[in-house]
């Protein structure tokens, strides 16, 4: 089974690089890995280029805007018939492609991870918890979700289209969801992945409730969130500029 990891990134300088670290160290290498740049303004592609002496690592670039566009990008030029979606600021454990590989190779054909997520706020902590187990939850339902890292074999991927770029956010939890409605078999792999807390401390209280207004209104509307109900930009922080004396 060939694999690809496919890692969208927008000004993820300084950040995709602990993410590249960790696939490096994996006991099980990826076959290649897809970095999407769309339109970085930092030195995302060139700190990314920088470990092609350790990983099979390929740059290409999204035309259109947000993150469905790029994993569908990165998803569309993969070789790879086994798929892992990583956001550049997350960090896999050395099983963690060998763990999905393994769940693949015995059937599962799409879904999510578990997630670790350190933080120095106690609330941003258990909050994390509470996602792995309404993850665990809804994977025994008929509307399973997944967020953040995602796998999934190629079939299911050009079956589905990929992600779906109509949906403002949440188009992570459609993707399983659509691939469970076509009959594929879906799972969640508990090999977790550490997420950074990053919204979180930028944006305490806004944040939390973001994620649970967003749930809400997914299941008030068809479970999908195609009307922006709030600012969300993807990937990092805009590099400043200096000022001009």
């Amino acid at each position: 089974m060939k694999l690809s990891v496919i890692i969208p990134c927008k000004n993820e300088a300084g950040t995709v690089n602990q993410l590249l670290e960790s696939l490096v160290r994996q006991t099980l290498q990826a076959d290649e890995v897809i970095v999407v740049d769309s339109n970085s303004t930092d030195t995302t592609v060139e700190e990314a280029l920088g470990f092609q002496d350790r990983l099979a690592i390929s740059i290409v670039t999204a035309k259109e805007k947000g993150v469905a566009h790029a994993r569908n990008t990165g998803g569309n030029a993969a070789t790879g018939d086994a798929l892992i979606f990583a956001d550049a600021d997350t960090i896999l454990p050395p099983t963690f492609v060998a763990s999905a590989v393994n769940l693949m190779k015995n059937g599962v054909q799409a879904g999510s991870f578990t997630m670790r997520m350190p933080s120095a706020k106690a609330s941003v902590r258990i909050g994390a918890r509470v996602m792995n187990g309404y993850l665990r939850m809804m994977a025994k339902t008929p509307w399973p979700i997944g967020f953040t890292c995602l796998f999934s074999t190629k079939e299911v991927f050009m079956r589905l289209e990929g992600f779906d770029p109509s949906l403002f956010i949440m188009e992570d939890y459609d993707y399983v969801l659509r691939a469970r409605r076509l009959g594929y078999r879906t799972g969640v792999c508990t090999t977790p992945f550490t997420a950074s807390d990053r919204r979180f401390i930028n944006d305490p209280a806004g944040s939390a409730w973001k994620g649970v207004y967003g749930e809400l209104y997914r299941y008030t509307h068809g479970l999908r969130v195609e009307k922006p109900l709030f600012r969300y930009d993807m990937g990092g922080q805009e590099p400043k500029k200096d000022k001009k004396l």
